[in-house]
């Protein structure tokens, strides 16, 4: 009798156990520890930028995340800083790189929405930046979050924080390469000519807009090449990773008497490496120059130099050899 009453109990027990167990399942999780593993979060002024998402802590998924509040570091909320919009480039349909090759297919696909600079997906809790993060004052801000999932709504104070750190529009020297001259043989390029001395580049962001980069090449005595007449023309092409130049980035470009001028439908620019970094290179074709121990008609000098553009607008790069000079045609 004793041992029929012990089973009755264990099997109320295990009754109630799966009860629960069920219960709690039907009913979801809504953890209280929710985290950000990186906190503060590093925010780039100006460039497009998407986090991690938080640690749900088991929190049954799917859930909705928003924002309450917003506080600067002395701790007032600064909830119209992160309300306006600004006007952002956004793709209005996919892309296809094989068919969608010109710049005019491109900007057919792009789309100007009013977006705020800083928000957070509702589906994730990932915080996105874009460009109009230019317009914010920098330094570390801290945020309330509300998540709602099926086991109801939890409201998480000051849960993490994100710092907007001010950086260049755009990476080029000493970021992701450097500036060179070389030299080929005119009429039998497989001869090098060697290197040159290490030319000199500016970069200079000119204005919102137009989205354009300006590149002039001048010689030791400031005197600019003339692509218009054909002294600079792009390297010669021969397949990945050579070689490559802003005439295979865009088909949208223009010559004047002192520079070559590229339109960009959209940043980061170039999107995506041909596959020798972000190198662009260019020619000055040999009889418009002569250099150290080089001869004019001789020999072509080549100059690269890196550049990728984050913050849409005007560019103008300049380059500078050291050891050249532009002979007249």
């Amino acid at each position: 009798m004793k041992n029929r009453s012990y089973l009755y109990i264990a099997a109320v027990l295990a009754c109630i156990t799966i009860v629960y167990a069920c219960k709690k399942n039907t009913a979801g999780y809504l953890s209280p520890n929710v985290f950000y593993q990186q906190n503060p979060i590093q925010v780039p002024k100006g460039r497009t930028f998407l986090s991690i998402p938080f640690n749900p802590d088991g929190s049954t998924q799917p859930y909705t995340v928003s924002v309450v509040h917003y506080y600067n570091s002395a701790g007032n909320i600064v909830d119209s800083l992160f309300s306006k919009t600004y006007p952002v480039t956004v793709f209005s349909r996919y892309i296809d790189p094989r068919v969608d090759t010109s710049f005019a297919q491109i900007t057919s696909a792009l789309k100007t929405e009013y977006l705020p600079p800083v928000s957070f997906l509702p589906a994730s809790g990932q915080l996105s930046a874009n460009a109009g993060a230019l317009n914010l004052p920098g330094g570390t801000y801290k945020f309330d979050l509300k998540i709602t999932n099926i086991a109801g709504t939890r409201i998480y104070p000051k849960i993490g924080a994100f710092t907007l750190v001010d950086t260049t529009n755009f990476d080029a020297v000493p970021a992701i390469g450097s500036t060179s001259e070389s030299f080929a043989k005119v009429g039998n390029e497989s001869v090098s000519g060697g290197s040159g001395k290490i030319p000199k580049i500016t970069i200079t962001r000119l204005a919102d807009t137009p989205n354009i980069v300006t590149v002039k090449y001048i010689d030791k005595n400031g005197t600019p090449w003339n692509p218009q007449a054909g002294e600079v023309v792009p390297a010669p092409y021969t397949g990945p990773p050579f070689l490559q130049c802003f005439q295979q980035y865009t088909s949208s470009y223009y010559y004047t008497n002192t520079s070559s001028v590229f339109r960009y439908p959209l940043t980061p620019f170039p999107l995506n490496s041909l596959g020798n970094g972000f190198n662009i290179y260019q020619r000055i074709v040999g009889k418009y120059v002569a250099a150290d121990g080089k001869v004019s008609g001789q020999w072509h000098m080549r100059l690269r130099f890196p550049l990728r553009i984050f913050v849409p607008g005007s560019y103008l790069v300049v380059i500078q050899s050291v050891d050249a000079t532009r002979i007249q045609p």
